[in-house]
């Protein structure tokens, strides 16, 4: 069992980029210099992201992928227990996963959505879910989305705003990793949005 302050390191994997090094690492254990690339990473992918390495709020963890010594990807992921209609069900929710512009098209986020979903079903989660504007990776990679009504807890600059509610978000999306099918009613994230 990995100790306090482990990194947990996935085997490489080679592909047309290079050998890709991806690690599981808790954010509390995430140091500056690392956490600037993080900030560095996010800000590049999306135009407008804060002077943090977090939209939000940090998340539970990521997924590094180094290569070459460089981040070249990386996705944040939280740990939450929500309610689905009456269902209660735990869940990893995927943030801000992004991949740097010249290491995309190598299977870098394929690669990470894939230890993540292996590492859910391992923890015994439910369901892996994720809001996403463009679609395509995560179709690929067995999500779907779900039309559900859903609320959640708005955040603005540390700031708590109050409580938002939309009947379908058209982002929504879910994979299950156990035998349980998406439940139907109205989604509470009991948090902000991922």
């Amino acid at each position: 069992m990995p100790g306090a302050g482990t990194v947990r390191e996935m085997a490489q994997e080679h592909d047309s980029s290079g050998a890709a090094t991806v690690s599981r690492v808790a954010e509390a254990e995430i140091g500056p210099d690392l956490r600037q690339q993080v900030q560095a990473l996010l800000q590049a992918c999306f135009p407008g992201y804060p002077s943090r390495s977090y939209f939000k709020l940090p998340p539970h963890f990521r997924y590094l992928a180094m290569t070459g010594g460089e981040l070249a990807a990386q996705m944040g992921v939280e740990l939450r227990v929500i309610r689905v209609g009456s269902t209660v069900v735990r869940t990893f929710g995927v943030v801000d996963l992004c991949v740097m512009k010249s290491a995309r098209s190598h299977g870098l986020a394929r690669r990470l959505l894939a230890e993540l979903t292996e590492f859910a079903r391992v923890c015994g989660m439910d369901f892996v879910i994720l809001f996403a504007d463009d679609d395509r990776v995560y179709t690929r990679n067995g999500w779907a989305h779900a039309a559900n009504p859903c609320t959640w807890m708005k955040i603005h600059d540390h700031t708590t705003m109050g409580l938002a509610r939309a009947a379908d978000t058209g982002s929504l999306m879910v994979k299950a990793v156990g035998p349980q099918a998406w439940p139907q009613g109205e989604v509470d994230l009991l948090g902000h949005l991922f």
